[in-house]
């Protein structure tokens, strides 16, 4: 182990061979000596490793082999320069830029760094990799809001989703092994722009990792969520990831409070609701009223009540106006016999708008665009907010947005259109994205109506697609942080943002 200046980097493992190779003190000496020889040569600003473990049998080292460390530090003007020694007062280091390369296109992202008592570890290295540690000025109270994260800038603005493609860098190739076709990663993954009702939104996108909240407890275990989204007035959606001392596995049954039916009956259109109308012969403007709720509202306000979330110092966190859009308007268009414009009521074949976002404007399924969107097209009657909304609603973009003030606790469900944001696809296989877990589990979005009621559900194989209510799949709640919410953490598993 090594330790200059605050940091340590792992030395590297003497690796097995059939042969072993003596090798001469003086010429270890020697070798490192001309390595320092270089390097003041170079004026490289290097944290350099005073020794290695030198790999037994036919492979020796040049001094290109051994690790270096470079320290970048946040300029009072803006950007970072390189500096020969640890900041101490008045910065903090930026584990969220902090990264080892393997070369200079490709992250080591294997490679993990814990910061304990100032003391800075990388560990799980490769042979050649150059890491580089960014500290940035430290932060106020004021700015240590998940709000006002630095999340290395948007990667641009997103709107058209296509696909399927390959992207991102989870895997190298395209499909996985074997012949099941899967996608490993369909898209680029980091933190994409949009808009919403209220501003412009912030997307967590493709295999991220640095999306992890713990807040509040179930069973005296911490409560572990991941972040969705920035929300366009500054709030943070978090889904369910699951409990536990340490971050829940990501592809089991743990990331979900359950297994549920989303209503317990399909016969009417009225059973894609979240809550719904109980006249079997609703019209579409009848269903502002919302009296009955959904089987799956249900099983949310009963893990609620189970946990730390509705106590004070909790709740006071928790944003109750930006709620959760069960958009039921309606498609633009008819689809094969579906109603789009007169749908939506009764038993009449109806093809909702989320239908009509994944198979583009009245295409075939499984398109190569689809057109998600973060607004509610009726937020009055569709966006499930409370219990305590603020009356008149709250100020967007272009007005003020007002939910329906439904909801008994500020708990709903992920929408189908920020499973595209993330990675997943209608109808098309990825296990290359955050959001997939190898569980079925349920989104709020209809999809359509043909004598049964559907909603769209992301798949066990990472697809997006829509089974009918009564089946049972899994349970993710989510929910809305207020954006003036305190943290400390990075968003890894191993330093997770931890809300105060």
């Amino acid at each position: 182990m090594i330790d200059k200046e605050g940091i340590k980097v792992m030395e590297f493992k003497k690796l097995e061979r059939n042969k072993k190779v003596k090798i001469i003190i003086c010429f270890v000496f020697l070798l490192l000596l001309l390595f320092t020889i270089i390097l003041m040569v170079s004026k490289a600003k290097y944290q350099v490793t005073k020794s290695v473990s030198i790999v037994n049998g036919n492979v020796s080292y040049s001094p290109y082999d051994f690790m270096i460390v470079e320290i970048q530090k946040e300029k009072d003007t803006g950007g970072y320069e390189i500096t020969d020694k640890v900041p101490t007062t008045g910065y903090e280091i930026d584990e969220s830029q902090s990264k080892c390369m393997i070369d200079e296109t490709h992250e080591d992202e294997g490679a993990v760094l814990k910061t304990i008592d100032g003391n800075h570890t990388f560990s799980n290295l490769k042979k050649r990799d150059k890491c580089t540690l960014y500290f940035s000025k430290e932060k106020t109270t004021s700015e240590k809001t998940l709000a006002n994260l630095k999340l290395g800038n948007s990667l641009g603005t997103i709107t058209t989703v296509t696909g399927p493609s390959c992207k991102g860098n989870k895997n190298e190739s395209c499909y996985s092994t074997g012949t099941d076709n899967k996608k490993n990663n369909m898209a680029e993954n980091g933190v994409y722009d949009t808009v919403d009702d209220y501003g412009k939104t912030y997307v967590f996108r493709g295999f991220v990792q640095n999306n992890w909240v713990k807040f509040g407890k179930k069973d005296n275990d911490d409560i572990w969520w991941r972040i969705i989204r920035i929300n366009g007035n500054g709030t943070i959606r978090l889904i369910y990831a699951g409990i536990g001392s340490t971050a829940p596995a990501t592809d089991t049954s743990a990331t979900q409070i359950g297994t549920k039916k989303f209503n317990s009956t399909r016969s009417d259109n009225r059973y894609v609701g979240f809550m719904y109308n109980t006249n079997s012969d609703s019209s579409q403007d009848d269903l502002d009223s919302n009296p009955s709720s959904s089987t799956i509202k249900g099983e949310l306000d009963t893990w609620w009540g189970q946990t730390t979330l509705g106590n004070s110092g909790n709740k006071e966190k928790i944003d109750v106006d930006t709620g959760f859009c069960n958009d039921r308007s309606l498609s633009p268009v008819d689809h094969e016999g579906y109603k789009g414009p007169g749908g939506g009521s009764g038993t009449s074949f109806t093809a909702y708008a989320g239908y009509h976002r994944t198979i583009n404007a009245g295409t075939t399924w499984n398109t190569i665009a689809q057109e998600p969107t973060l607004k509610c097209a009726n937020p009055k009657r569709d966006l499930f907010t409370g219990p305590s909304a603020t009356a008149g609603g709250i100020q967007g973009a272009i007005s003020k947005i007002e939910g329906n003030n439904k909801l008994t606790n500020p708990v709903g469900l992920i929408t189908m259109d920020e499973v595209i944001y993330a990675g997943g696809f209608a109808g098309q296989y990825n296990d290359g994205y955050w959001l997939y877990t190898k569980q079925n589990y349920w989104t709020m979005s209809p999809s359509f109506f043909d004598s049964w009621a559907y909603v769209f559900l992301v798949g066990s194989d990472g697809s997006l697609v829509n089974p009918y209510v009564t089946n049972t799949y899994g349970v993710r709640p989510v929910i809305n942080l207020k954006a003036d919410t305190q943290f400390t953490g990075n968003g890894t598993t191993s330093s997770p943002f931890v809300v105060q």
